[in-house]
């Protein structure tokens, strides 16, 4: 099934790439005129960069700092059908054609590496993303304009041999479009195209995530910082009540609310105190983790702590407070799956999640009162509930840019997973009542996780210390 997809995938990327080629021309060539010949206009800087060095080079311009570019090319030997073409070209078929690639080939990534069930019948899978990727196509991309063109007739010869040639005409297109607003339609799109009982929905969905946090273009790297801002506008839009309330609480009260759900959360749960050197090596994990973080400041700082319970599990207060369970810290093999899994509470801390839980559709007023008189035990439900599936793919993505800000290895957060995956499959309660199935997550988590790829796997390094604390 895989080869299968993977040929298929393979076909449309190759179909797409002829139709809007974006790679660079060999350089063999005389420039006949251009369309700025007769004006004595020269050949604008955009385009000498674009056929240097692609689009990539475009975007590292200060003008295009928050927009995605995208160039569309054609070629012919009849100028007036590559002029017309260049007329009638819009911005939605060209953004549709780079991102039918782009998303085409994140399927092909996520199915390969994630554990789809062999028995699924691949004409499934084929009608299946196809239906997304024909969704991505048609969106209308509000906010996308055409930004300029331009055409050239080139002179190209035969290499080492100028008695030979072909006289050529190129046209260039550029579109740019808000790389927010981009990025917001598509997941929208994907979110919307595969129904929950798909076998594509998880692959689907932490697609659509990843791109709303970080970009549909995976050589643009990201911090946890733009991460967080990102997320934060999703969940709750400029104007919004929610964050109008949040922009208002005092640093003070959220901690003094965040020691109220730790107090209560103690309250049925014990502190396992028998190794000290334990929670001393936990914490130094997680300082190293904040000092790295967006936020390495918090009222009264973050502290980490071991639960006294053979369950997995682990849980956050906004005060700063992280809580492992004995059983986690006995499933992870290494000290990057250890903060890694201190990295994803970090994060639920970090995108304010427990004090979203607290909503109102009225006013600030009322959100301030909710908060202040019943926001320790609202949160404190939160928790024990468990946070929304996409609360717990975007801690997990944002889990990835804190470990490699840290230096860990974010593979690190995939080894804890597989790991979780392996004990916790056929359990119920616990880690399971609080967090979607491992599975989900590690679907998630290796869509995100590809775009660290080449930083070097550093953990072995690590595992003596590990060890000699741990095990």
């Amino acid at each position: 099934m895989k080869k299968y997809l993977s040929n298929f995938i393979l076909f449309l990327s190759i179909i797409i790439l002829i139709i809007s080629c974006t790679t660079t021309k060999s350089s063999n060539y005389d420039e006949l005129e251009n369309k700025g010949t007769v004006m004595g206009v020269s050949t604008p800087n955009w385009v000498k960069l674009y056929t240097a060095s692609g689009v990539s080079a475009l975007q590292k311009l200060p003008e295009y700092k928050d927009k995605y570019c995208i160039v569309g090319e054609e070629s012919g030997v009849n100028r007036q059908f590559v002029i017309n073409w260049a007329d009638a070209a819009s911005a939605q078929q060209r953004i549709g054609s780079l991102l039918r690639t782009n998303i085409a080939s994140r399927y092909s990534a996520a199915i390969t590496g994630s554990a789809q069930s062999s028995t699924e019948s691949t004409a499934v899978y084929q009608q299946e993303i196809d239906n997304v990727l024909n969704a991505i196509v048609n969106v209308s991309y509000s906010g996308a304009q055409r930004d300029a063109d331009w055409w050239s007739l080139r002179r190209r010869y035969e290499p080492g041999n100028k008695e030979i040639y072909t006289d050529e005409f190129t046209a260039w297109v550029l579109y740019t479009i808000p790389k927010a607003e981009m990025n917001r339609q598509i997941a929208f799109a994907l979110e919307n195209s595969t129904s929950k009982d798909s076998a594509l929905y998880d692959v689907t969905i932490a697609i659509a995530r990843d791109i709303l946090l970080q970009g549909y273009d995976t050589s643009e790297l990201q911090n946890a910082a733009a991460i967080q801002n990102t997320a934060s506008a999703n969940y709750d839009p400029k104007g919004s009540v929610t964050s109008q309330a949040m922009e208002e609480i005092n640093h003070i009260d959220e901690y003094a609310i965040g020691r109220e759900v730790t107090a209560s959360f103690l309250a049925n749960n014990r502190i396992y105190d028998a190794n000290p050197a334990l929670t001393d090596y936990l914490n130094k994990i997680l300082s190293a983790l904040v000092i790295n973080s967006p936020k390495p400041v918090a009222y009264n700082g973050y502290r980490a702590a071991i639960i006294d319970s053979d369950n997995i599990n682990a849980f956050a207060s906004p005060a700063g407070h992280i809580f492992l369970t004995r059983g986690l810290i006995n499933a992870a093999k290494s000290e990057d799956a250890l903060a890694a899994a201190l990295a994803h509470e970090l994060a639920h801390i970090q995108l304010r999640h427990g004090i979203r839980a607290i909503q109102s559709n009225r006013n600030t007023e009322e959100w301030t009162n909710q908060f202040l008189f019943g926001g320790a035990q609202i949160i404190a439900d939160k928790i024990n509930n468990g946070y929304s599936q996409t609360q717990e793919f975007d801690a997990d993505i944002t889990a990835l840019s804190l470990l490699a800000a840290a230096k860990y290895n974010p593979q690190g957060l995939i080894d804890m997973l597989s790991e979780l995956e392996k004990v916790q499959s056929t359990k119920h309660g616990g880690f399971n009542s609080t967090h979607p199935s491992p599975t989900s997550r590690l679907v998630n988590a290796k869509v995100a996780a590809a775009r660290y790829a080449n930083l070097t796997d550093n953990r072995r390094v690590r595992q003596n210390r590990f060890e000699r604390v741990v095990k």
